[in-house]
């Protein structure tokens, strides 16, 4: 049985004292929208009922919202779910991971048995013809922020029918240009698309997302997905979100020069190398173990970052940070600072 090391941001839990920023984990740096945390208490009492099958009133609402059929859509508790049921529908097909990125990808292929294969990042763009199987791709990517353009990845799949594209765009709402390939779903019976309501609203706790393919390929999917599998409350969160938007581009503009903001503090201390990205997070690599640099955080300063030394292709002293506020921001460029200058010290 394979032996699978998940690891992640927003870990503070494994610490024993309290977390003053989490620079972890790349969810919307100003916190849950006011009025869904209300709106969910007003409704807390449906949870003594079971929730929709297979959330078809979120289903038709997200179809309405992307001017789609509602049998192009469906609900999962999380993006997570939708790596899963994607890879279980596939087992034992060959598939491409374009890497560094999300590790469940991986995960969820090897317990169904796939082949698997895995292609940088930046030599996508020598991708040409692409054995039959399925192709991995995060867009925004996580860890690195990467955007790859629609004009590639439009011509990618054109030009390979016999591969399945599946193309994670939880972090969409993260960057300033417009690549979702949602509007395409019609066009392609190739591609398949992951979209997540938790990252954009800080609401990783609440486990919601749903996944964009063509009929004939969402038929075939659908057929893992276990009843009930999205709780009630997600399902009302999800209702609300469409209804209330909560990312507005001052804010996104906000949250853009907060990060360059950042990224110029960290580049300044000596022997941090800040990689470019296109979102609100992005990979430092650091003179450092990655696993040090992160407890030494926690423990002193009760700052957490995210080690991001377990992503395939990065070293050990690569570490992933999210922009939070100016005053956040602060605390970490202090930390790191000092950290640095008790190493040295050492």
């Amino acid at each position: 049985m394979i032996q699978h090391e998940f690891r992640h941001g927003d870990d503070g839990y494994r610490y024993h004292r309290d977390i003053i920023a989490d620079f972890s984990t790349n969810t919307w740096f100003k916190g849950p929208d006011p009025g869904l945390l209300n709106y969910l208490k007003e409704v807390i009492h449906t949870i003594s009922h079971y929730p929709e099958l297979q959330g078809e009133s979120l289903t038709r609402q997200l179809a309405d919202y992307h001017q789609l059929a509602p049998d192009q859509i469906a609900v999962t508790n999380g993006t997570a779910e939708a790596i899963f049921l994607i890879a279980q529908t596939f087992t034992g097909s060959s598939s491409r991971i374009i890497v560094p990125t999300f590790s469940e990808y991986e995960h969820g292929c090897q317990l169904f048995n796939h082949k698997l294969s895995f292609t940088r990042a930046n030599t996508i763009n020598q991708l040409d013809t692409i054995p039959e199987g399925l192709l991995w791709l995060c867009n925004p990517n996580n860890p690195t922020g990467q955007l790859y353009g629609k004009d590639l990845l439009k011509k990618l799949i054109k030009n390979n029918p016999q591969t399945i594209f599946i193309i994670d765009e939880a972090y969409s709402d993260f960057t300033l240009e417009q690549t979702s390939m949602v509007p395409d779903i019609p066009l392609f019976k190739n591609l398949v698309i992951l979209k997540s309501l938790t990252k954009n609203h800080c609401l990783p706790g609440l486990r919601i997302g749903y996944l964009l393919a063509h009929q004939q390929l969402m038929t075939k999917i659908i057929n893992f997905r276990p009843p009930w599998s999205v709780n009630t409350l997600a399902l009302k969160a999800g209702e609300y979100l469409l209804e209330h938007p909560h990312i507005e581009i001052e804010d996104l503009l906000e949250y853009h020069a907060l990060c360059r903001e950042l990224q110029s503090e960290i580049k300044n201390i000596n022997g941090f190398e800040v990689l470019p990205s296109s979102t609100g997070f992005f990979l430092v690599k650091t003179p450092y173990q990655a696993p040090v640099l992160k407890d030494t955080l926690v423990n002193e300063f009760g700052l957490l970052i995210r080690d991001a030394s377990n992503f395939k292709s990065l070293s050990t002293n690569h570490i992933r940070i999210a922009t939070l506020t100016k005053e956040k921001n602060i605390l970490l460029v202090d930390a790191l600072k000092k950290v640095s200058e008790m190493i040295r010290g050492c």
